[in-house]
């Protein structure tokens, strides 16, 4: 087990030795530092789960999964059962008989007659992540249960049910499937999805580092598939990110599977938004840092363009293995979204045989102004079945930094190819002409004088020979 830390400044939930946010609400430690770039801000989504305990009496650790992903059986150990903490009251509660028999370990257990429960594979700070057996169709599926404490919450049961709706009306391939959504007479609230098998793409990159220019090619496809759906019907992601990209074994290998709508925004259309309690307080943007877009870190009005931004940092971070932006602070991490134009990934990986179509590609996604990315996913499409197919591209210069760019009198104009911008190398700079003209020049000049003045005689003394 981890050494306990301080408990924290907000709930007074114990964290674990270093932690710099709390798992359980997601405040921000005092003196909270992000070490270098590879690694999570620690910035929570609404389901993201805990980095320690769940609640405060816990006498053993559950494995630390986030609640916020489909887990594939048999990828973590059997959990031994936990003894339910005691629920503190100031006045007795009509419900806590029922509270004190679910806000425990959901294992063995029949809900509504229809998920038996077999095993608990993951716990955050808002819920858990059950293996169940759906009864009437002998199916295995995977429940997420939202924690007792939690059902009391507006805001939560509200992204629940955003998650709920959202998921249930797309049905991409790539778009990891709900089955049923409900909420049992004792008041415990689930999501019923289909169960994964293989690994998250963080898992990927945390074991392999990278991965190789095709197979990202691949990968991105499929993420671009779901999120295409989603983004016709006016849904909007918000929070891609690896750890909410499963790699499945099956039908092919690296089948893309995009999960956790649950602080997706629907831009149009009857949606959430239309009824309920507001989900996002004035001024809270939701997501994690590092992928954000610059529109959303603004709090601007998204469309899916905000998605193609979060693919293109999370591109970049699988074809070089880490992120384009170095930062060791949140606001330098916020700086970087805004104002930095990262290099292309060959330029800092330069052995790792990175195609210069796929320079052109993240650069076009990671645009500071959407109106200069890729309009739409089909769009984007287009140019990875490109780079599947075997295609290079023209290469793309790394910008000059501005304090050691050579003085030109006049800029090269930019070169267009296809849809990817090819900026003109730093080396094909104009130079600037010396003032004055040449002796060659003022020869030329004065020659071309007489000539055509010789011309001018000629016709003069033909004329007069009429």
């Amino acid at each position: 087990m981890s050494p306990a830390g301080n408990p924290c400044v907000k709930c007074g939930a114990p964290l674990e030795a270093g932690a710099r946010f709390c798992g359980g609400c997601g405040t921000q430690q005092p003196g909270a530092v992000i070490p270098q770039a590879s690694v999570r801000t620690g910035a929570k989504t609404m389901f993201q789960g805990s980095s320690g305990p769940a609640t405060p009496a816990v006498k053993k650790p559950v494995p630390n999964v986030a609640f916020d992903q489909t887990i594939a059986p048999n990828s973590m150990p059997p959990v031994a059962a936990k003894t339910p903490a005691p629920v503190a009251a100031k006045t007795p509660a009509p419900v806590a008989k029922h509270q004190e028999a679910f806000e425990g370990d959901l294992t063995g257990k029949l809900l509504n007659n229809r998920y038996q429960v077999e095993q608990k594979i993951g716990e955050g700070g808002f819920g858990a992540v059950y293996r169940a057996k759906q009864t009437g169709m002998g199916r295995t599926v995977a429940l997420k249960v939202l924690h007792a404490r939690m059902a009391k919450d507006a805001q939560v049961i509200g992204r629940f049910k955003r998650e709920a709706q959202a998921s249930s009306a797309l049905r991409a391939p790539h778009t990891v499937q709900v089955y049923d959504f409900d909420q049992t007479p004792e008041g415990v609230m689930y999501l019923a999805m289909e169960m994964l098998q293989g690994e998250s793409l963080h898992a990927v990159l945390k074991k392999d580092g990278s991965i190789e220019p095709i197979r990202m090619a691949r990968v991105m496809d499929g993420i671009a598939d779901s999120l295409g759906e989603a983004h016709t019907q006016g849904i909007v992601h918000r929070d891609i990110k690896p750890e909410n990209i499963y790699l499945e074994p099956r039908p092919t290998p690296d089948f893309v599977k995009v999960l956790d709508f649950g602080i997706a925004k629907i831009v149009s259309g009857d949606g959430l938004q239309q009824s309920g309690p507001a989900l996002t307080a004035a001024g809270q943007t939701l997501g994690t840092l590092e992928y954000m877009s610059p529109e959303q870190l603004m709090g601007a009005q998204l469309d899916g363009r905000s998605d193609l931004y979060a693919l293109g940092i999370m591109s970049y971070e699988m074809m070089i293995g880490h992120l384009p932006f170095p930062s060791k602070t949140p606001g330098e991490m916020i700086t970087a979204h805004l104002k930095t134009v990262p290099p292309p990934p060959s330029k800092l990986k330069p052995g790792a045989n990175i195609p210069p179509l796929m320079d052109q590609i993240i650069l076009k996604l990671v645009e500071k102004n959407r109106d200069k990315r890729y309009k739409d996913t089909a769009e984007l499409r287009i140019d990875l079945a490109r780079v599947i197919a075997g295609e290079t591209g023209t290469a793309v210069a790394a910008p000059t930094p501005a304090a050691v760019a050579k003085p030109v009198a006049t800029p090269m104009p930019v070169q267009r190819s296809g849809t990817a911008r090819v900026d003109t190398a730093p080396g094909d700079q104009m130079v600037p002409a010396k003032s004055g003209m040449s002796a060659g020049m003022i020869a030329l000049i004065v020659g071309v004088v007489i000539a055509v003045a010789g011309i001018v005689v000629a016709l003069l003394a033909w004329s007069s020979k009429k």
